[in-house]
């Protein structure tokens, strides 16, 4: 069954419904990397990354020094399959990743670590690690409204992802005709905003969910003139 796009009930629905208390995301002083896929269920060639992705899901240090996400781009919808995750905005982020010089093609499957490509996934290779030391990154998301701090007050941007586990959907055309997905770490929506001084106050209520799916928050600043992520932070909604 096609996993629905129109989800039916709000994130602050949600917690208020199940009396859930204020949840706390917090990065280490070193770097959480992030670690994007650029994917669509209309390439042939992508879903052997979102398999390897997926076995993020068991790393022991998931949210502390890697946070992967899944941006599914639209300029493959024509094949004959329209990717019901994707959106505009993530192929525009693709391309601009290609236009400051971070990758050297828009292409899927793409991935980008810590802001630069990275195909080391082909050969199976371990992330690599990173030993800069950006700061504390951390976050409080109370009902609908999330509290976003980072030590240092300079001008950023934070970036929030809403993640979504165990989608699964039947493709009835286009070059992955007939098969069936099981997505992981598919950022479902975004929310971006600007702060002076490294502290944010942001109400995701826009951000939907089914309280019968699991879902997590990714969480990234950058500086306002490139998408390389500075500090990383998020975990799973309860």
């Amino acid at each position: 069954m096609l996993h629905k796009l129109i989800l039916p009930c709000l994130l602050s629905s949600l917690f208020l419904s199940q009396g859930l208390t204020a949840q706390t995301f917090q990065s280490l002083s070193t770097k959480t990397q992030l670690l994007e896929l650029y994917s669509s269920q209309g390439c042939s060639s992508c879903p052997p990354a979102e398999r390897w992705i997926s076995k993020q899901v068991h790393n022991p240090e998931l949210w502390q020094t890697v946070i992967p996400v899944v941006f599914h781009v639209d300029y493959w919808d024509y094949l004959g399959w329209k990717d019901p995750f994707s959106k505009k905005r993530y192929s525009s982020r693709q391309r601009t990743y290609h236009h400051q010089g971070a990758i050297s093609s828009v292409y899927t499957p793409g991935m980008v670590l810590d802001g630069h490509e990275w195909r080391g996934w082909y050969k199976n290779h371990s992330l690599p690690t990173s030993n800069k030391r950006p700061g504390l990154l951390s976050a409080t998301l109370n009902e609908s409204l999330l509290k976003i701090h980072f030590e240092h007050a300079i001008p950023l941007n934070v970036n929030i992802a809403l993640l979504g586990f165990n989608f699964k959907t039947d493709v009835k055309n286009g070059e992955n005709n007939g098969k069936h997905f099981t997505e992981d770490f598919i950022v479902l929506d975004t929310i971006n905003k600007f702060s002076k001084d490294g502290i944010w106050n942001i109400d995701i209520t826009s951000m939907h969910q089914q309280s019968n799916q699991r879902y997590a928050l990714a969480i990234w600043i950058n500086k306002p003139e490139s998408l390389q992520p500075i500090q990383a932070t998020g975990g799973w909604l309860d």
